[in-house]
């Protein structure tokens, strides 16, 4: 059993993993309460980013005790296409932070590796996160525990989107010595559950495609002007990521 807290109420859920599964589901049932079913590949803070977007959901379900089944709009993807042009989203940092639950020794991917969370409660006036082989954060003693998730969940986001453009040209930089025509530079955004999209004949990635591996950031670029599966040798492998895991960054 698992706990996800939000305001002054508690969600218990458990988990179930089927292995053949595609999509994910949440349900809510009279004798099991909550229940999430996943596919094989997904870990705890997937799941927990999951309860926390659902949240307000759950709870009204709870509160009516009726049962009820919701599941997240996109299934995993086998390969990614082009998307039509969206409005551009804001940049802001603070607008694309989640709240959700963070504790010591939480794990967060980057470019395809999983880092532990570090959290160091000390007399500073300002909450900070470094990199060093892990994440730290580094906050105020006198945040309370909803001062520390939302905060650490800040620092987390603003650190991703720093990173979000250098990374992103450098696997640009390799896509651009398999294919002659790929274009000079890309852009991030804030694109929800998509890989990418296409804005003004640019291509915008979601930054949270820094949780992938390069070789697959690189074949989303690919995928944006031209056919990757026949750009990559080994682009099964590449695309891969995209079915076992989803973009939720924590």
């Amino acid at each position: 059993m698992y706990t996800y807290q939000t305001g002054n109420q508690t969600i218990d859920y458990k988990i179930e993993v089927v292995p053949n599964r595609t999509d994910i589901t949440v349900q809510i049932c009279d004798k099991e309460g909550v229940k999430v079913i996943i596919p094989r590949g997904l870990n705890e803070n997937n799941v927990r980013s999951i309860i926390a977007r659902k949240a307000t959901w759950i709870l009204k379900q709870l509160n009516g005790s009726q049962p009820a089944e919701e599941k997240p709009a996109a299934p995993k993807k086998e390969a990614v296409k082009k998307e039509t042009a969206k409005k551009e989203a804001p940049k802001a940092a603070a607008s694309a932070a989640k709240t959700g639950s963070f504790e010591e020794g939480d794990k967060f991917p980057y470019l395809g590796r999983q880092y532990r969370l570090n959290i160091v409660r000390e007399d500073v006036a300002k909450a900070e996160m470094t990199f060093r082989a892990k994440f730290i954060a580094t906050v105020p003693e006198s945040w309370n525990e909803q001062q520390t998730n939302e905060g650490i969940g800040q620092l987390l986001t603003e650190w991703y989107q720093g990173r979000a453009g250098e990374k992103f040209q450098e696997a640009l930089k390799s896509v651009k010595k398999a294919a002659d025509n790929a274009p000079e530079s890309v852009k991030w955004d804030e694109l929800g559950e998509e890989y990418a999209t296409t804005q003004d004949n640019t291509i915008v990635l979601n930054w949270r495609l820094l949780t992938a591996p390069l070789a697959t950031i690189e074949y989303v670029i690919a995928s944006q002007f031209t056919n990757a599966d026949e750009l990559f040798e080994d682009a099964a492998e590449r695309k891969q990521w995209l079915s076992d895991n989803t973009l939720n960054a924590f």
